[in-house]
């Protein structure tokens, strides 16, 4: 199933329009159809979907974008479905995210 980028944006806690569309540009983010530009509309995955929540939230806790996405992506090949998400960063440091309330 797969969302267009109006109910993304407002999915997608903390991050705006706007910076959606820059994530996609720099290729952080694959919706199923990545047009260009504000006021397009976009398909998304479900996956990316959750890529996105997960990357605006390590965003917002002070991570780079490339590396919100890095991690983010990486972290969600490993969840299991309903478990808090794990990231193993640099000098062995754990980083785990709960769901949001």
């Amino acid at each position: 199933m797969s969302a267009v980028a109006q109910s993304v944006a407002e999915t997608v806690h903390g991050a705006t329009p706007r910076q959606l569309d820059f994530w996609i540009r720099m290729g952080y983010l694959l919706p199923d159809q990545p047009a260009p530009g504000s006021g397009r509309s976009r398909e998304w995955p479900e996956s990316e979907i959750q890529v996105a929540q997960l990357m605006a939230r390590l965003v917002a806790g002070g991570f780079v974008p490339a590396a919100a996405a890095e991690h983010a992506r990486s972290a969600l090949r490993q969840q299991t479905f309903g478990s808090p998400v794990r990231l193993t960063l640099p000098r062995g440091v754990v980083l785990e995210i709960g769901h949001e309330t």
